[in-house]
């Protein structure tokens, strides 16, 4: 397998950066739920992009649709796969405590979201238990590896869309006789 295939390449470099910002949050500064999400969201459009935009380069400035999809969701898919597995390794063989990290910023984010939207009191302590309940389950060998395949979906949904801008069909006024 070649290394310097642009999905592999950029593929690593988002599961690497993915890893960077989870360890980020969980040792040094939370982010939050959400906003760590939505920075990996555009992490991984940014690197679909540069990843087509290098397969296309390297293709003579053509890459058609089915191309494009394969490459921006193999990219990320990669890196989804690289810290889906590294979070695992973390949490089960490295620092366990961090399942606890992991948890209370959960809370605290499903809190305030619920506080923003003025839910009542019980509901709110109902549905913190219910988060602490789930993030135990959530770090299971089997749950993230469903939590990856699960994620597949959301990652070819984004790189079809990617895929739509980043296509270059060849013109046919080009096609040399």
């Amino acid at each position: 397998m070649d290394f310097q295939t642009p999905w592999i390449k950029y593929g690593i470099i988002y599961g690497i950066i993915s890893i960077c910002l989870f360890l980020f949050s969980a040792y040094v500064s939370p982010l939050g739920i959400w906003i760590q999400f939505m920075l990996g969201i555009v992490i991984m459009i940014v690197l679909m992009v540069l990843s087509a935009n290098e397969e296309k380069a390297s293709k003579e400035g053509i890459l058609n649709y089915g191309e494009a999809l394969k490459n921006t969701f193999l990219t990320g898919f990669t890196g989804f796969v690289i810290s889906g597995l590294t979070t695992l390794i973390m949490v089960h063989l490295v620092d366990p405590s961090l399942l606890g990290i992991l948890q209370e910023q959960a809370v605290e984010s499903v809190e305030s979201m619920m506080k923003f939207f003025g839910a009542p009191d019980d509901a709110i302590s109902e549905a913190l238990e219910k988060a602490e309940a789930d993030m135990e389950a959530q770090f299971t060998p089997v749950s993230q590896i469903l939590n990856i395949l699960k994620s597949s979906i959301m990652v070819v949904i984004i790189a079809a869309i990617v895929s739509i801008f980043v296509k270059k069909n060849e013109n046919i006024h080009d096609i040399k006789l």
